[in-house]
């Protein structure tokens, strides 16, 4: 395990069981509804600092282990994305969030994420390895499918 500083938590993380992991998920276990392949495609071009996260964390963006999408804007067009991937590691230091617990002090600010960290693994693989993160996170992401979103 390594130690790394995110934000504000010191981690020992195990980029490299997280990496096999994700690696080993096959397409099928991934959702292929269309607002889920428009969060793929998006998580395709996320910004620099975004994608050094995931890797340093080993975690493949297109891959997260629960997404729920919402419409923000009145076009459809702006998704309201919230979601959780998992990772190996262990919090040193720093508050962890948990889903009624959100706020300022326990949650990063990372275009266009929200993030939190969480050891309520809520959404975690029966068989993901052990010890086991959560990184929690909420989104405002465009649409960029061809296909226009359905109603909801």
């Amino acid at each position: 395990m390594q130690t790394v500083q995110v934000a504000q938590w010191l981690l020992k993380v195990d980029a490299e069981k997280t990496r096999e992991f994700y690696k080993n998920v096959k397409s099928e276990e991934v959702c292929d509804c269309i607002y889920c392949l428009n969060f793929m495609e998006a998580s395709k071009s996320l910004d620099p600092a975004v994608l050094q996260l995931f890797r340093q964390l080993g975690i493949n963006p297109e891959k997260p282990s629960h997404l729920s999408d919402i419409p923000i804007s009145e076009d459809k067009m702006i998704r309201y994305y919230i979601g959780n991937y998992h990772f190996v590691g262990t919090v040193i230091d720093g508050q962890m969030c948990t889903l009624s617990d959100w706020n300022e002090t326990n949650t990063v600010q990372m275009h266009p994420f929200k993030l939190g960290i969480s050891n309520k693994t809520k959404f975690g693989p029966e068989n993901f390895p052990k010890p086991m993160l959560q990184l929690d996170f909420e989104a405002d992401i465009p649409w960029l499918l061809a296909e226009e979103p359905e109603e909801i």
